[in-house]
């Protein structure tokens, strides 16, 4: 640098010497850097000596650091209870639970059952079972909905409940492309599920605005309840199917994606009757079934909080090896003996209770 330009320099503000200091730091760590990268692909054109080589390496980054990383990245099983469900104006505090659960799978995170080799999170499999098992609570729960008597002034009020019944029932494999003809194209299973979503946001709005009435008496509930256990009953003796054909096996790959459908499943009726109990409160005071059902939502409240780093499914009489399924399955099946004494409270006469 000159003695003319020196000068210059020490002859203004400060704010403008900072900023020229910058600059300059700038420039020196822009060639430093640019000289260790020029250093480094001389020195990888010097080991690679063939096409071969470069598939080897890319080969490894796919199989070593994006499928485990991404796939790390993507897992996320959810079992929070925190959200407390809306029944503002009059509006359903489930068909909220259930647009929230839809919209946390779908939009919040990324809905993994369907998705194909191309990306990271194919090779998971704990985190796709428990969004189809979550799914499934809330396709159950809608199609109990469909089943309620209602008052509407609306033309499309029993059409737009149908068709999110349809929506959510949706299978939830499928990417681009029918199972059936690869290479016809369909709508995606989160595509279908936004649409179920929004009609069930519809339905609900109309509750809170008067245009649809909908009964909320002990027969309502006990709809509700009876979709529950006959889905849960049905899933905890498939799960007892397979811990007696397979328990005396070394290694039972299918365990882990039993164990968190039923978990999934599980989960979603946990939030699900908590919604329900904010919309059936004075059903559940009237009927005095609170105590019984403050117990059945902790039984499926503890057996969304179980959470093994490994999924077994040991020997019956084994000391040493735990059987997951046989854990998740006993607070199952405490929750359905208390739903059968709630359903059966509720079917009672009211003066027979009193």
């Amino acid at each position: 640098m000159s003695a003319e330009k020196r000068k210059n320099i020490i002859n203004r503000p400060k704010w403008q010497k900072f900023y020229i200091t910058l600059e300059h730091f700038w420039q020196h760590c822009t060639q430093k850097l640019g000289l260790t990268v020029s250093r480094c692909v001389t020195a990888v054109r010097g080991k690679i000596a063939s096409w071969w080589q470069i598939v080897l390496i890319f080969v490894f980054a796919v199989v070593f650091l994006y499928y485990p990383i991404g796939g790390w990245l993507v897992h996320s099983i959810d079992t929070s209870n925190n959200y407390h469900p809306q029944s503002e104006n009059g509006s359903l505090a489930t068909i909220d639970m259930m647009s929230h659960l839809i919209n946390r799978e779908v939009h919040h995170k990324m809905w993994t059952p369907n998705l194909p080799f191309i990306f990271p999170s194919y090779f998971l499999d704990n985190m796709p079972n428990f969004q189809l098992g979550l799914m499934s609570a809330v396709s159950r729960t809608a199609a109990a909905l469909e089943r309620l008597p209602i008052t509407s002034t609306l033309p499309n009020a029993e059409t737009e409940r149908h068709e999110a019944v349809e929506l959510l029932q949706y299978p939830g494999n499928i990417w681009l492309f029918s199972p059936q003809n690869k290479l016809m194209p369909v709508p995606s299973s989160n595509t279908q599920y936004k649409k179920g979503r929004k009609k069930l946001n519809n339905f609900n709005d109309q509750i809170a605005a008067g245009r649809i009435v909908l009964s909320r008496d002990e027969a309502s509930l006990s709809t509700f309840l009876r979709f529950a256990r006959r889905d849960i009953s049905r899933q905890l003796a498939q799960t007892d199917a397979h811990i007696r054909e397979t328990h005396d096996s070394f290694v039972d790959l299918k365990a882990d994606d039993i164990f968190y459908f039923t978990l999934g499943k599980l989960y979603g009726y946990a939030q699900i009757f908590k919604a329900l109990s904010q919309d059936y409160k004075d059903v559940l005071i009237r009927r005095d079934i609170y105590p019984q059902w403050t117990r059945m939502q902790n039984f499926l409240e503890c057996a969304s909080d179980l959470n093994p780093t490994i999924i077994r499914n040991g020997k019956l009489n084994s000391s040493l090896a735990p059987n997951h399924l046989i854990t998740i399955n006993y607070f199952g099946a405490r929750a359905v003996n208390l739903l059968n004494n709630i359903i059966y409270r509720l079917n009672q006469p009211v003066d027979s209770q009193q």
